[in-house]
């Protein structure tokens, strides 16, 4: 009866104390922002119609500092401490030229990749609305990017499918957050 009660004991300790540093978990939201020139379309020129269908445009890959450490620092964990890091919004914004809209883009992927980790899809917007200087992707749900995330930087490329030619020189901003819980006991 007392081997019972001593493991009845020690499990009720070891469940308190789960419990315990769970509550010291903490989620701290991280911003991104980027700004990134769309490619110029080989062979066509502004107001030139595309064939049926449209085309694809990849724009080249952009490396990017997570600034992961400076956060670290500030809610006092560590690469250790992170449980996990989604994508929680995403915004693509035409800052240039201004009479531009995303009447041009069908649609559009953001893949996100590190030198030890594989490229991942975390974003999309298919059937991309017309007369929009601003549109929110659709975040990919269950993506925990904390292995890329605790990197120096990451990785992010673009994939677009057009309709229309964009202006030269048309620059878009791309801005969103990370949400990160960590536990730094």
């Amino acid at each position: 009866m007392k081997k019972i009660l001593c493991f009845v004991i020690l499990a009720t300790s070891f469940a308190a104390c789960q419990k315990i540093k769970n509550l010291a978990n903490i989620t701290f939201d991280v911003p991104y922002s980027q700004t990134v020139t769309v490619p110029s379309v080989p062979g066509y020129t502004y107001g030139i119609a595309l064939p049926a269908g449209g085309i694809g445009l990849p724009f080249p890959a952009t490396t990017v500092a997570t600034n992961a450490s400076q956060y670290f620092n500030q809610y006092h964990a560590s690469s250790k401490n992170i449980i996990s890091a989604y994508l929680a919004n995403l915004n693509m914004q035409i800052i240039a030229p201004p009479d531009q809209y995303f009447d041009f883009l069908d649609s559009i992927q953001l893949f996100i990749s590190t030198e030890t980790q594989p490229e991942v899809l975390v974003a999309y917007q298919y059937n991309v609305p017309k007369w929009m200087k601003q549109i929110s992707l659709v975040i990919v749900p269950n993506v925990n990017l904390k292995n890329y995330f605790v990197q120096d930087s990451i990785t992010v490329r673009l994939n677009a499918h057009i309709n229309a030619v964009p202006a030269s020189g048309t620059q878009v901003q791309i801005s969103g957050k990370f949400s990160v819980t960590a536990n730094p006991l």
